[in-house]
């Protein structure tokens, strides 16, 4: 079963993985002093800013951004907080969590959506796997990308919601690209796989379930964060911000085979479509369902998306 982490282990946890990436004090050399230090990472909710980048959306909207492309989110909150970044992209459970442990991150933009009409993740297992729902994976070992993350809501809520026994499945932490051969090879029994990795395995592994649709039809997976004391000096900046990354969400949900061009180019990924669907305004229902739902599992305590998420003014 997964724990609420402490204050202490989360900035722990978060600067162990700096240490580790050898980011030290900064991530890289700021383009200019006046530029908005901007990171996302390699999967698909954390990808608008590339989308923005490559389009030319903000210098559209007057923006000067420093956009950094980081292999994983892990490193983006310490960033973030410590101001060597000005945004960085993350799940909303995340941001969340940070906001619990008294972690001054203000919401500035809506990103990625899960709508149940349109499938971005699944809990899988092999092909032939005797698992036949969720219920069967008591006892069992599911790879997730983050203990305590997004991805281990989700599959905690479907395993319960299923009548499964929460309390006596294995969480493994493993990278999204990894979790495929894992599971065919037996070292996990499970895993919650992403798009566009869930399409790339449909011929190995067979979804159990959706762990997003089991916390909501509609939710918010990922969003842009900041700084309140970044924010209160540089509003116009967030504006602009929010402005260039709505329009570039909305160009890549209307153009996947376009978008999956931009992510080729800035993550390697090589589908022949995206997947992601991303917001063009501020959802606070939709972050307010992961939140309860984070809540009622014990991964964070009870918070309410009003008291951190920017309403642009």
């Amino acid at each position: 079963m997964i724990h609420q982490p402490s204050r202490g282990a989360w900035l722990a946890g978060t600067g162990a993985t700096i240490g580790a990436m050898g980011l030290g004090g900064r991530l890289a050399v700021a383009q200019s002093d006046s530029a908005v230090r901007i990171a996302g990472a390699s999967t698909e909710g954390l990808c608008e800013a590339y989308y923005a980048e490559e389009l030319g959306l903000f210098k559209r909207h007057g923006l000067n951004a420093d956009v950094r492309v980081l292999p994983t989110a892990a490193p983006i909150a310490p960033a973030v907080a410590s101001g060597d970044l000005h945004i960085g992209a993350g799940n909303a459970l995340q941001v969340g969590t940070a906001h619990a442990h008294n972690i001054p991150f203000v919401i500035i933009a809506t990103a990625e959506v899960h709508d149940k009409r349109f499938q971005n993740s699944a809990v899988v297992v092999a092909k032939q796997s005797p698992i036949a729902s969720p219920k069967d994976l008591g006892g069992k070992s599911v790879a997730v990308s983050t203990l305590n993350g997004l991805e281990a809501l989700a599959a905690v809520a479907l395993i319960d919601q299923a009548g499964g026994d929460v309390s006596t499945v294995k969480f493994v932490e493993m990278g999204p690209l990894l979790v495929t051969d894992a599971i065919v090879t037996g070292r996990v029994d499970a895993g919650v796989l992403p798009e566009p990795m869930l399409s790339a395995a449909k011929d190995r592994t067979r979804s159990i379930g959706s762990g997003d649709d089991a916390i909501g039809a509609h939710t918010v997976q990922t969003v842009w964060y900041a700084l309140r004391s970044w924010l209160e000096n540089n509003k116009d900046a967030a504006r602009r911000f929010a402005a260039a990354i709505y329009a570039a969400g909305d160009w890549a949900t209307a153009n996947p085979e376009k978008a999956a061009v931009v992510l080729h180019k800035y993550i390697s990924i090589n589908e022949p479509r995206a997947y992601g669907r991303f917001s063009t305004k501020q959802d606070l229902a939709g972050m307010q369902a992961v939140f309860d739902a984070g809540a009622k599992y014990k991964f964070l305590p009870q918070v309410y998306a009003a008291d951190f998420v920017w309403d642009g003014s």
